[in-house]
């Protein structure tokens, strides 16, 4: 059990960044504050080890993506370039690099677990 809890708890870590960075304008600051902290914690906690952190990466990354997910597939609510809807790019590259970043930790954990086969 303590294999899965450590993972975990950088896992859920990921989660509150991500839903902190995308609600950060409607209250998602106490969130991000908080998923970060739980990240220093686990950091300092853990010195010698790196074990977990991909599931940081991969928690924030995928969640971001998620909740982003209805505006990218979505049309656009931009009318004659004025209105909430008409920062597209910008979600669609905030998108991209949140995709990046949950491709980039699984392939980390990916490795990360091969490397703890080998005898």
């Amino acid at each position: 059990m303590g294999n899965i809890r450590q993972p975990l708890l950088w896992l859920v870590a990921g989660v509150l960044i991500g839903i902190g960075f995308v609600s950060l304008f409607s209250g998602g600051l106490l969130l991000l504050l908080a998923g970060l902290a739980l990240a220093v914690i686990l950091f300092l906690r853990n010195r010698g080890g790196r074990r977990g952190w991909p599931a940081l990466l991969y928690g924030a990354g995928i969640t971001t993506a998620l909740l982003l997910l209805p505006y990218v597939l979505g049309p656009t609510s931009c009318v004659a370039g004025v209105g909430a809807g008409c920062y597209q790019a910008f979600t669609v590259a905030t998108f991209a690099v949140a995709m990046v970043v949950a491709l980039t930790g699984l392939a980390f954990a990916v490795v990360e677990v091969r490397r703890g086969r080998r005898p």
